[in-house]
């Protein structure tokens, strides 16, 4: 029997490189997996590639996380298709977004906080945070109308638990610790528990696109003497959507090779 046999995922940000590696990892232990993105090629793609390895049936869905009538929709639809959604995981994210000063010199007084825009800061905590918000309420309102249980996993960051990164980067990821905390405590006793992963640099997504000597210092800082893959996230979620992980909730796992310790 496989792992997570008779679990519906729903992923978001499936289309990038933690997520289609994490929809893939649960596919193989047998659930049925929702690979939501919003770019619908990408999540296409992974749902390809779930089927090219014969595994069970996934569907893949285009929106907005920062949308909750979006994600009512993708909810309402992923229940027709499969059932009850029992497993959520809430990857979809940006490392900048439009006018949020970076990539403008930021030298002397001129950080990047003193160039970021309204609209730079907010479009940042949209995605991570209400997307979050957004979609873990979908699934809870469904869980406990039907008395069912479940596991909620946020992909949070070092740039959360130790500061780094851009500032409204680490506040979300950040944020999203808070967050998990508070669910865990509120929906326990409904049997549905609430869990972060924060990876250290991973090798995959949007580090792939940072210049090799501005990440090569972060490889040689990290006590296991290499960057991470996507499979070291991804067999992190697995255990936190299994039942093997049925007395943990609240709870942050650093996949980070040693780097935050």
């Amino acid at each position: 029997m496989a792992r997570l046999d008779g679990k519906i995922a729903l992923v978001t940000g499936a289309g990038g490189g933690l997520g289609s590696a994490m929809s893939q990892a649960f596919a193989s232990e047998g659930a049925s997996v929702v690979c939501q993105d919003l770019d619908e090629d990408a999540a296409k793609a992974t749902v390809a590639a779930i089927a090219a390895a014969g595994g069970p049936e996934a569907m893949a869905w285009a929106c907005d996380v920062s949308d909750s009538s979006a994600i009512d929709s993708m909810f309402d639809a992923a229940t027709d298709r499969f059932g009850l959604v029992n497993v959520l995981v809430n990857c979809a994210g940006v490392d900048h977004t439009p006018n949020d000063g970076s990539g403008e010199g930021n030298t002397g007084t001129e950080i990047q906080v003193t160039l970021m825009s309204d609209e730079g800061w907010q479009r940042m905590l949209d995605i991570h945070l209400n997307g979050a918000f957004f979609c873990t309420r979908a699934m809870v309102k469904r869980l406990v109308d039907a008395g069912e249980g479940g596991s909620i996993i946020c992909i949070s960051s070092i740039a959360g638990t130790a500061g780094w990164g851009p500032v409204h980067y680490a506040t979300v990821k950040a944020g999203l610790l808070g967050f998990v905390r508070a669910m865990a405590r509120f929906s326990g006793s409904l049997g549905i528990r609430a869990n972060a992963i924060a990876p250290g640099v991973i090798y995959a997504g949007m580090t792939k696109g940072v210049a090799p000597e501005l990440i090569e210092p972060l490889r040689m800082m990290t006590p296991l003497g290499r960057f991470g893959e996507a499979s070291d996230i991804a067999n992190a979620a697995v255990y936190l959507a299994s039942d093997e992980s049925g007395f943990v909730t609240g709870q942050c796992i650093s996949p980070n090779g040693g780097l935050v310790i």
